[in-house]
């Protein structure tokens, strides 16, 4: 269990790290509204998020 908590936070770290990055690239290069900029940035932390919160969904 120590095991998977430790691999998924890494993963959520390196998540965290590059997909704020990667969208913004994005927003850049299609040329969207600097709305979208907002929305993919919280986007991207929401997934971040995903691996670790994994681990809790068929917890009771």
């Amino acid at each position: 269990m120590v095991n998977q908590v430790v691999i998924r936070l890494g993963v959520s770290c390196v998540l965290l790290l590059t997909l704020p990055a990667a969208s913004d690239e994005l927003v850049r290069f299609f040329q969207f509204p600097h709305i979208f900029g907002g929305v993919a940035a919280i986007a991207s932390c929401i997934g971040a998020c995903v691996p670790v919160l994994s681990l809790f969904q068929n917890s009771d």
